[in-house]
């Protein structure tokens, strides 16, 4: 086995556990908030060539970087819908929900449609990613849009087996890597996060295989700023199924799934708080 695969293992093995001891003793399902396999992962994303880091079968750098360039291109949208990598983060909480939804509840009627018009969707997915790259991700959770009704994504019952539970349990772990990433670059450009220039220009040197520190050296060379380096930090529910818009301002949407408590953590990295 390679070294990837093993690390793949290794990874999807912690998470599962996290889950399980958070079932356990808290009776949530919440996306992955604990501190010790945070910083663990955040050390392996730190440390790692940035493509080898995400080995769980989702093409992390690409779809940010996919994402980035559309805040980049399109200057006419207003600054505070243009969400960059925090948006991203975001995002990919919702995601991550999702799959841990479909993981632990698959039979669950309230999850075989997602509708997009619903305030998680239009606030934390719309404005992050293009049409096709929600089909993409969606997708992968096992959902299509629905032919009749276009503002609707129905979950495909042949993709409902035990195989494909299993997968969703590696896609969870993929879209917390993922936020992971996220976080940690707009940690490392301090200032300057929140700038579609640099944040695209950094997740750019990370496709390249670069670790967290070659990808600033880069990044800072590119723009031509002359400044000490950015220190790396010492590391020491939402509701897509109803039609009901929410506020930005709720605390948690409750998914009700039967003997977990599940709601999407609305955590918002600090960083972040001022560009949402």
């Amino acid at each position: 086995m390679t070294m990837t695969g093993q690390r793949s293992i290794d990874l999807v093995a912690a998470y599962n556990h996290f889950l399980e001891k958070q079932i356990v003793d808290q009776g949530s399902s919440l996306p992955c908030q604990d501190a010790t396999l945070c910083n663990e992962v955040n050390e392996l994303l730190k440390s790692s060539d940035g493509s080898d880091a995400h080995c769980l079968g989702l093409d992390t750098l690409n779809f940010m970087e996919e994402s980035l360039q559309s805040n980049v291109s399109d200057y006419r949208r207003p600054a505070e819908v243009r969400r960059g990598l925090c948006g991203l983060a975001k995002a990919f909480e919702v995601l991550e929900q999702a799959a841990l939804n479909l993981h632990l509840g698959p039979w669950r009627e309230e999850y075989k449609i997602v509708k997009m018009y619903s305030g998680i969707f239009t606030h934390w997915i719309k404005p992050v990613f293009s049409t096709q790259q929600i089909e993409l991700l969606f997708g992968l959770l096992g959902y299509k849009q629905c032919s009749t009704q276009r503002e609707q994504l129905h979950l495909q019952p042949q993709r409902v087996s035990a195989a494909w539970v299993d997968e969703l349990l590696q896609l969870s772990c993929a879209f917390f890597l993922a936020r992971c990433e996220c976080r940690l670059l707009l940690d490392v450009l301090g200032k300057y996060a929140g700038q579609p220039r640099w944040e695209i220009n950094i997740v750019r040197e990370r496709q390249k295989g670069h670790s967290l520190q070659l990808a600033l050296d880069s990044t800072l060379r590119l723009v031509d700023v002359k400044q000490p380096l950015q220190e790396l930090p010492e590391e020491n529910e939402m509701d897509l199924y109803t039609d009901d818009l929410e506020s930005e301002s709720d605390e948690h949407s409750a998914f009700n799934l039967p003997v977990h408590k599940t709601a999407l953590s609305s955590h918002i990295c600090n960083e972040c708080a001022e560009t949402l």
